[in-house]
């Protein structure tokens, strides 16, 4: 359940971080930063992570770092519960209706222009994701976020595996593999392909050389994978800028606009809070997180995402 009350089809099946390294710059976290957050992990190698995976191959020196409470959600279904908690709030949510430019005078948003009329307003929060670097023009501002795809597979699930057990995220082959259901996995490479797409025209399906990496990319963990039945694949779209941090909070230089946006594939997970905080911001209030660190232009200590999981080089 979420806060507004509907179910986002959250399953908490845990999450399993399979790595080589316990340092922070590989694994592309801070695990002393997840325990102040009261989050409960777990370190696990040899017998107790070939259990916890009995199908998997692991080498001498990998470990998994095991997050009991972690797990994946529905994001159609969340964002539909949210859309139907905002409307009994009173949000008027105007669906297939494109914006068309946004109005700046003397430094400031005064209005929004769209498909179905102009509407006035002092505040525009930039959250549209692939299109977020379009929506930035329309103000007269130059984001430096690229729209790039990136391909998704879907396989039966093989008969050896008789749980579907934690998220699998592999920072060693540089797979990540969940289950969707009791019968299928979806699975995904970590980075991006060097092709950037446009939002409004691109090729979902994934080509048969995309399909052969992947499945490559799981052979080297899972060997029953060789003979999963491929059931079908999809290109996502990701917001992508040259650190791999998003761009929150307000724009320097026009007074109104606010993004929350280039989150480089990863937002869902901290949207909440990084969503409240934002909120709080825009309030006037204290917010429960600094999200100064994420500001545009960025602050001078501000340093590129050292790990590759979403970053190209």
């Amino acid at each position: 359940m979420i806060s507004s009350g509907g179910d986002a089809g959250f399953v908490q099946d845990g999450f399993l971080r399979i790595t080589d390294s316990l340092d922070a710059d590989i694994l592309g976290g801070d695990l002393e930063l997840t325990k102040d957050a009261g989050e409960p992990y777990e370190i696990l190698s040899g017998d107790d992570l070939a259990k916890l995976v009995p199908t998997g191959e692991f080498q001498e020196g990998e470990f998994g770092i095991l997050f009991p409470t972690g797990g994946y959600a529905d994001p159609y279904r969340a964002t539909v519960e949210l859309a139907n908690a905002a409307a009994r709030h009173g949000v008027e949510i105007c669906e297939g209706t494109q914006v068309t430019g946004v109005q700046v005078e003397s430094g400031r948003v005064t209005s929004v222009d769209t498909a179905g009329g102009r509407i006035s307003t002092p505040l525009v929060i930039n959250c549209a994701g692939s299109w977020s670097d379009r929506v930035a023009v329309m103000a007269g501002i130059e984001l430096p976020i690229t729209i790039r795809p990136t391909p998704t597979c879907l396989f039966r699930k093989p008969d050896s595996m008789r749980t579907i057990g934690p998220i699998l995220s592999d920072g060693v082959h540089q797979v990540y593999l969940r289950a969707m259901g009791d019968a299928v996995y979806r699975a995904a490479h970590f980075g991006l392909a060097n092709s950037t797409a446009d939002a409004d025209d691109f090729d979902e399906p994934v080509t048969t050389a995309q399909a052969t990496l992947l499945r490559n990319g799981l052979h080297e963990r899972y060997q029953d994978f060789r003979r999963a039945p491929y059931l079908g694949s999809f290109s996502a779209l990701y917001d992508m800028t040259p650190d791999g941090h998003p761009i929150v909070g307000p724009i320097d230089g026009v007074e109104g606009f606010w993004c929350d946006c280039g989150w480089s594939g990863n937002g869902f997970a901290p949207a909440p809070a990084s969503g409240r905080s934002l909120a709080q911001m825009i309030t006037g209030t204290t917010p429960d997180v600094d999200l100064s660190y994420f500001r545009w232009p960025r602050r001078a200590d501000v340093n590129r995402r050292t790990a590759l999981d979403w970053v190209l080089d």
